[in-house]
């Protein structure tokens, strides 16, 4: 690309994030030029083969979303914003990159889409990933690496072909959709749980690394909120695997997704790590059906906090992650598993040795 046609091109994205309010559409519409370049161009003529313009459309946004831009959080910490990589607010930060290595990445990125194409595995994911898409801008394209300094470069991003996730959008589609599910509205609700917590940052308004529902993967590489994309799409595979343990979980429904072919893993009863009490489905269908605000018997939790800290166990993956009674998120508080487990024992053999001398009564 010529340095003119090049700083035209990065003007119009600097246009684009400094607008009151950021419009994806309209920013797809100035970026023709981008769209003519050799693999973007190469793309697009393959994707025509098997896509509708739209979702040639579609894929295209979402490469030049993974490509060039990124949504931090304000300094407020109060929502995100958009933003170009190589904004001074990135300046030195691991997830800045300059426009010209964003281009390289957007060219990068639709070779590898291109090549991906030719096999048909890859093609029903896509295709799934365009109807049933439901995380932010979500397509299979993620970080190598968490460690890579700085992260957003050429060799450090790739496409993500992974049987799991494949898996999990056959599952969204099985249950989302009215002309397979009728009781798709229900796991709409579910699935409204789910998300926030597996792709999301929580809240942090102190420390190092301050954030509000950042993209995990967009934050910070650092912070204990930051997770590969890969790691939100398992998480979220997680949650739906233990709804399927649930006590009073249709049974018809495991026996629909198995005969579409879906695999469905069989397990105990699912419980809360806590009191261990077994989950009931038709406890929370029922309060996805009629909620109470600021009351919910079951949530989402990381078994070890986020904060509690620097290992593997306190990271946010599918090994980290449960369904957890109301009473067993009061219990646990910031606590660890393991902590808030030895808490118990305690407070259980403090209770049988006072009962036993009569200093306590009986419940």
């Amino acid at each position: 690309m010529a340095a003119n046609d090049a700083q035209k091109l990065k003007r119009v994205f600097e246009s684009a994030v400094k607008a009151g309010r950021f419009s994806e559409p309209s920013l797809h519409a100035q970026l023709e030029h981008l769209r003519s370049l050799p693999n973007a161009s190469k793309l697009a003529t393959k994707l025509a083969v098997f896509l509708t313009p739209a979702e040639v459309e579609t894929v295209q946004r979402r490469l030049v979303r993974a490509s060039f831009l990124i949504e931090p959080v304000n300094e407020d910490v109060t929502s995100t914003k958009y933003d170009v990589r190589w904004s001074n607010r990135l300046g030195g930060d691991p997830r800045g990159a300059s426009f010209d290595v964003c281009l390289a990445i957007h060219e990068a990125l639709c070779h590898a889409v291109a090549e991906a194409v030719a096999d048909a595995v890859f093609c029903e994911e896509l295709k799934l990933v365009l109807a049933w898409d439901l995380s932010p801008h979500e397509f299979p394209v993620d970080y190598e690496s968490k460690a890579a300094l700085p992260i957003h470069t050429v060799a450090n991003l790739r496409i993500l072909r992974d049987a799991d996730y494949l898996r999990l959008l056959k599952i969204r589609r099985s249950l989302l959709d009215p002309k397979l599910n009728p009781d798709r509205k229900l796991f709409q609700n579910l699935f409204g749980k789910i998300l926030v917590k597996s792709y999301l940052t929580d809240r942090a308004q102190t420390g190092d690394f301050k954030t509000n529902r950042e993209k995990r993967w967009e934050a910070h590489p650092q912070s204990p909120q930051f997770a590969l994309r890969r790691d939100c799409f398992a998480v979220e595979l997680e949650l739906v695997d233990q709804l399927f343990r649930f006590q009073h979980f249709p049974p018809g429904v495991v026996h629909y997704l198995r005969g579409t072919g879906v695999p469905i893993v069989a397990g105990k009863v699912a419980r809360c790590p806590v009191t261990l009490d077994p989950l009931d489905f038709e406890v929370l269908a029922q309060e996805v059906a009629d909620p109470v605000h600021g009351k919910a018997a079951y949530q989402v939790g990381h078994l070890n906090p986020l904060k509690a800290g620097a290992g593997a166990e306190f990271r946010h993956h599918r090994q980290n992650i449960s369904w957890i009674t109301a009473d067993g998120n009061r219990i646990q508080g910031h606590l660890t598993l393991k902590e808030t487990r030895k808490l118990l024992l305690r407070i259980s053999a403090n209770y049988e040795a006072l009962l036993k001398t009569g200093e306590i009564s009986p419940p």
